[in-house]
């Protein structure tokens, strides 16, 4: 009926009892993302990833792509002057190739299996970023 809203596909998303969002059995929603897509072609596109595991943990972050966009370095995966990938012979050592959205997304899982309260807590002000990005959008486009 036309009442599908980005929020609405961010719950679907976060759905566990559907079977949508997985975090069982060693397997785990790798990401997830949400598209708005103007019918108006003079606004721009506004594309939401969790860019992070679980999205009912997560954070959906609002990115919108043009000309000569710069990637934030937390979003970078990390390179190494002596990557062990690109040495001969291949893979001697091993280094962490997480970027650091994903260690710190990481810590926050830990802290939010560890300490239900402070992990309640950081869930919410990770959430209230997401209103604050979705608002962003809504103004954008209007």
């Amino acid at each position: 009926a036309g009442h599908i809203t980005a929020e609405t596909l961010m719950s679907i998303l976060r759905d566990k009892a559907s079977g949508i969002c997985v975090d069982a059995e060693g397997f785990r929603t790798a990401g997830s993302m949400v598209s708005v897509l103007p019918r108006d072609p003079a606004l721009p596109c506004v594309h939401f990833f969790t860019a992070t595991p679980d999205p009912s943990r997560s954070v959906f972050k609002p990115f919108v792509f043009v000309a000569g966009i710069k990637p934030a370095p937390q979003v970078r995966s990390p390179t190494f002057p002596q990557d062990p990938a690109k040495q001969i012979p291949r893979f001697q050592r091993s280094v962490d190739r997480r970027h650091e959205l994903y260690r710190r997304h990481q810590a926050a899982l830990e802290l939010m299996e560890r300490d239900r309260e402070r992990g309640q807590q950081l869930l919410e002000a990770l959430q209230q970023l997401e209103q604050q990005g979705l608002q962003g959008m809504r103004e954008l486009l209007e």
